[in-house]
């Protein structure tokens, strides 16, 4: 996915970092005053790393990619020394079906070398949906336990995105519109503005 009109949400220099395979690919975000933004972009079917039955409802596909996360991104990270869901919330009723995770992490980043200073508690959210064949887990890292604002940033990141794929038709921008009122704190019904048309990822 590629992102745009996020800027103002950035505080001075922006590091990028961008890997990719067969089976997806992962953008990080680091500003200058060390906050972390991260998209991820998973092809769930076939995807040797995601343990999915087939024909899964899209409610079960989100709860395994989190699940997998926790155990196996998050735990098994060498400078995560503990890790504890603090929050978690599904959008039952939203069209597309999204789910928000906030997790405590108890993090020392000497442990992993080039990686940018920091040490103690943070707080690390996940908002994740399904468009077409791919599910994109949106991150953020925050010091301290703020939901609504953890769910503000993670929202504007979604609104920011260009996902690939088809245009979508006047339904799908609805549902989608429909989501984010109900991501958006406090469930404002006010608009949120879309993605821009998609396009094909550059890698």
């Amino acid at each position: 996915a590629e992102i745009n009109g996020i800027l103002n949400t950035f505080r001075g220099h922006v590091s990028l970092d961008e890997r990719c395979d067969q089976y997806g690919g992962s953008t990080t975000m680091w500003d200058a005053s060390g906050r972390m933004f991260r998209i991820d972009y998973l092809r769930a079917e076939g995807n040797p790393n995601l343990r999915i039955p087939r024909f899964a409802a899209d409610q079960t596909l989100l709860n395994l990619v989190l699940n997998g996360y926790l155990r196996s991104v998050v735990a098994d990270s060498p400078m995560v020394r503990s890790a504890e869901v603090v929050h978690r919330e599904q959008m039952l009723d939203s069209d597309p079906r999204a789910m928000i995770s906030i997790v405590s992490l108890d993090v020392d980043s000497s442990k992993v070398a080039g990686t940018p200073e920091v040490s103690g508690l943070y707080y690390y959210g996940f908002l994740l949906f399904k468009k077409g064949e791919l599910i994109y887990v949106i991150q953020h890292r925050q010091p301290a336990l703020m939901p609504d604002t953890m769910k503000s940033v993670l929202v504007r990141l979604v609104d920011s995105m260009e996902m690939p794929g088809k245009d979508r038709d006047e339904t799908e921008l609805e549902r989608t519109r429909r989501m984010l009122a109900r991501l958006a704190p406090g469930n404002s019904k006010e608009p949120s503005r879309l993605c821009a048309t998609p396009t094909v990822a550059e890698r």
